[in-house]
């Protein structure tokens, strides 16, 4: 692949991660190949290429002879993804509190302020909400845990738009921001890392009794559709 064309599947990637968290894509819906080169004016072979890096990243599958599909989580799945993900991030939060600069707890601060002032825009929401984690976790330097948790985030971060616009999640999940931050600075790394876990499977279970809702609501209109 030349270089202009990485650029391109680069490109692709960013814009077709953010359609599927903003929900212009939604989970179990087919991707299909010519429609997405059209929309972005790209031959398939990049919207294949960006497919492909999308799948690493738990976004999508990809199928022989059916193609490409937004990666859909059972409330089963997902609730065994957070519950892995509040211990991690847990672990990573401890890790972290003993190497936190000013700059890093500066940046934090400034997150969440962007965070209140986006309130309406769930593709920033998720964003700045990603950004604030990993610059926390980062701060750890366990390099591994660091890549487990972006694995397992971004793996379900599509389902995080529920939270932010369906269950207006945001605003208590700042409290809990705040609360995580103002740990920091003192520089308790049991109470952080307590209130990371928290917050993450608080998040985790709203999400999965959202779905569990919406698959109990489905499955009684069918029945009422079939009388």
């Amino acid at each position: 692949m030349n270089e202009l064309s990485r650029t391109v599947k680069s490109g692709l990637v960013v814009l077709l991660r953010e359609a599927i968290v903003c929900g212009d894509y939604k989970p179990g819906e087919r991707l299909r190949l010519d429609d997405i080169a059209a929309q972005y004016e790209v031959s398939t072979m990049p919207v294949r290429e960006a497919l492909r890096d999308l799948e690493t990243e738990g976004l999508v599958n990809l199928f022989p002879r059916r193609g490409a599909i937004v990666t859909e989580l059972s409330p089963n799945e997902l609730a065994d993804i957070y519950d892995i993900r509040a211990f991690l991030e847990e672990k990573a939060t401890f890790a972290a509190v003993p190497n936190l600069t000013d700059e890093v707890l500066n940046k934090m601060a400034s997150l969440i302020e962007d965070m209140d002032e986006n309130m309406d825009d769930v593709c920033k929401e998720v964003a700045l909400n990603h950004e604030f984690h990993f610059t926390l976790y980062e701060a750890s330097g366990r390099k591994h845990l660091y890549e487990l948790n972006h694995l397992l985030r971004f793996k379900a971060q599509h389902y995080l738009r529920a939270f932010i616009q369906d269950l207006g999640g945001m605003p208590q999940a700042q409290v809990e921001h705040r609360a995580i931050l103002a740990a920091c600075k003192k520089g308790d790394a049991d109470k952080a890392a307590s209130l990371m876990y928290k917050h993450v499977a608080k998040v985790g279970a709203a999400i999965v009794n959202y779905l569990q809702d919406q698959e109990t609501k489905t499955s009684y209109l069918k029945k009422e559709g079939n009388k």
